[in-house]
């Protein structure tokens, strides 16, 4: 039965990484989908099987009439069911969704939107001013903007550029609305916008368009290897670079170390110096780290602070040696405004060809973390008896509401462990969110909200509670709460709001 059980949940993360590399393509051959249709099936000796059965069938129906290529939003139709049996069945494993980020003060006038994209599976995130937007949506995984031209012509050029700068490096679509005016409208064209939408544009041709402009995104991001900021490789290197380095070991008995380290306090960086030094941080650190290696090893930038390096060693202690020196080298660097910097650093060894990425990166994070907790700025080897202890973190819901509640699964992270408590414990911890009324955030003008705002070594989130989509709901947006959902509240809703919460942490 416990084998069975495994089965199940191994089967379960392999649809999940299938279904979202599928919702990543522009278009799939047809042949792929139905590999993919009989994979769904075999699914169903172990699991729901008549749903899966059904699905098959329904697959094969459909696609018959289809040629050769089967297009992004019939991809979407099909896999439809999927996700939702999958976010049912496996409520701990959640398909990410992709994060479409507004900046308006015209929160009420962008209600039908905002109910229109996630209708569609998008996530959505309002902000009031582009400060707000550079400060806390700064390290958002964003996949489109949307900003109000009215916000545009209010904004200082410089915040404009850097903003802009931002998104052009990272690829990311943006859209500007504003009125129906050639002068306005060429004026933002000038200015870099992707697309620009006036009042005649209406939402379902806003959905087309910004179909087409995800599309075009999935398709530069697949394509390029080289992370912009730091010029060290990015994850979609990853992969290739691994199967390499296994043949390697397979052929001429090479083994390789998989290391990951990121930096030590690196949000006390950004929240006492700003995201601009520490972009620069960033890209010295890597031009270090590569100074520090040799001419076969691969730098990766895995996320955000954190790196990786793939190198040939002989054993755990040369792989080591090998950090160590990474790791002194950074030690001893000033970087920009004086700032000295360490790195905490994990690894592990790779001698057999059969141990994959996925288990491989999961080893050195662990180490990564025994690291950390060992006081930081240190080398740590992942061992059989490293036991990972997570981060603790704090989903706090006002008292009156948690019973209803109370039964939400939350997604399994890799660094951090979630306690459900009610919003009146002492109960805190380095990631919190609160789920709570509206009223309460918006007495004395929002002072919580302002005062969470202002925490340096938290990371405090909130969704707010409200009766109606109101103007009060509209400054809680602008003023930095993170979602909102309606009384009476619907449970399957704030699950899924406090899922995505939790798989978009870094």
């Amino acid at each position: 039965m416990e084998t069975t059980k495994k089965q199940i949940e191994k089967q379960i993360d392999q649809t999940i990484l299938m279904v979202e590399r599928l919702l990543r393509m522009d278009s799939v051959p047809k042949s792929e989908l139905l590999v993919f249709a009989q994979w769904l099936n075999r699914f169903s000796e172990h699991d729901q099987a008549e749903f899966f059965e059904r699905q098959t069938a329904r697959w094969v129906s459909e696609l018959d009439s289809v040629i050769e290529e089967v297009t992004h939003d019939q991809i979407l139709t099909l896999l439809a069911p999927v996700i939702d049996h999958l976010s049912e069945r496996g409520r701990k494993k959640v398909v990410r969704k992709e994060m479409i980020l507004s900046v308006t003060k015209r929160f009420l006038d962008n209600i039908q939107w905002k109910k229109a994209l996630e209708h569609e599976r998008y996530m959505t995130r309002f902000f009031g001013s582009i400060e707000d937007t550079l400060e806390v949506g700064y390290d958002l995984h964003v996949d489109a903007m949307l900003i109000d031209y009215e916000i545009i012509r209010m904004t200082d050029d410089a915040l404009i550029v850097k903003l802009f700068k931002k998104l052009e490096a990272s690829f990311i679509p943006l859209i500007l609305i504003g009125p129906n005016d050639p002068a306005v409208r060429q004026a933002c064209y000038a200015l870099g916008t992707d697309d620009y939408w006036d009042e005649t544009v209406g939402i379902d041709e806003r959905k087309i368009r910004l179909k087409r402009l995800l599309r075009k995104l999935r398709t530069v991001s697949s394509s390029i290897l080289v992370d912009e900021l730091t010029g060290a490789f990015n994850r979609k290197y990853l992969q290739n670079a691994y199967r390499r380095r296994t043949s390697r070991l397979e052929r001429d008995h090479q083994l390789f170390a998989l290391a990951i380290f990121d930096l030590d306090h690196f949000k006390r960086i950004n929240d006492l110096h700003g995201h601009p030094t520490g972009d620069l941080v960033l890209t010295e650190l890597a031009a270090l780290t590569k100074q520090a290696l040799r001419q076969d090893d691969e730098l990766i930038r895995f996320g955000g602070e954190e790196f990786m390096v793939l190198f040939s060693a002989d054993d755990s202690n040369h792989a080591t040696e090998m950090m160590e020196k990474v790791r002194a080298r950074i030690e001893r660097h000033t970087f920009p405004n004086g700032l000295k910097v360490t790195v905490s650093i994990g690894l592990t060894v790779i001698d057999d060809v059969m141990m994959d990425l996925e288990e491989m990166t999961s080893e050195a994070d662990e180490a990564l973390y025994q690291a950390k907790r060992n006081g930081r700025n240190q080398v740590i080897v992942y061992a059989m008896a490293t036991v990972k202890e997570k981060v603790k973190a704090v989903i706090k819901i006002e008292k009156a509401i948690l019973p209803s509640l109370s039964r939400i699964e939350i997604p399994i992270h890799p660094k951090y462990d979630f306690d459900l408590v009610a919003d009146d414990q002492k109960t805190s911890g380095s990631i919190q969110l609160y789920v709570m009324p509206l009223e309460q955030l918006a007495a004395s003008n929002f002072k919580r909200v302002d005062e969470w705002k202002q925490t340096r070594d938290k990371i405090i989130d909130v969704i707010a509670i409200a009766d109606e989509e109101s103007q009060l709901l509209g400054q809680a947006l602008e003023r930095g709460v993170t979602d909102y959902c309606l009384s009476p509240l619907d449970p399957h809703q704030v699950e899924e709001q406090i899922r995505q919460w939790v798989i978009r942490l870094p």
